[in-house]
């Protein structure tokens, strides 16, 4: 297996549990790039294990900055009444089960990093192209 196959893997190999050998565990043992990238992944989660008991109150005021990124165009009153409801809501949420909102949230951080990650190699990328052209 490729280490792009591999690297698709390696999320739900992060997780605990027995798995049946394969060739995934085959490249795992010979190649220290997704070894690394299957131990950054494991201490991702555990990371996150160590925010289950941690409670966080929405900051004061989130809604009315959060309101404020908003184009004013697209403020109508019936959606700021459901953007007031959802945000009680994850409140409450938040207050009942602390780690599936860590987790939530790490997930939300980790694929907004991701995207960010991808933009900047797609700039790269063209750069590169403009570069040589």
């Amino acid at each position: 297996m490729s280490c792009e196959q591999v690297g698709e893997l390696l999320p739900s190999y992060a997780e605990p549990g027995p798995r049946a050998a394969g060739e995934v565990e085959v490249h795992l043992a010979s190649c220290a790039r997704c070894s690394t990238e299957l131990a950054a992944y494991r201490d991702v989660l555990a990371g996150l294990a160590a925010f289950r008991e941690v409670e966080e109150e929405p900051p004061a005021g989130y809604l009315e900055r959060t309101l404020a990124v908003v184009p004013r165009a697209s403020r109508t009153r019936a959606a700021i009444d459901d953007l007031r409801d959802v945000s009680g809501r994850v409140a409450a949420s938040v207050k009942r089960r602390p780690a599936v909102s860590a987790i939530t949230g790490a997930a939300l951080g980790a694929a907004a990093i991701g995207l960010i990650a991808w933009r900047i190699g797609r700039r790269t990328e063209r750069v590169a192209e403009l570069a040589t052209s």
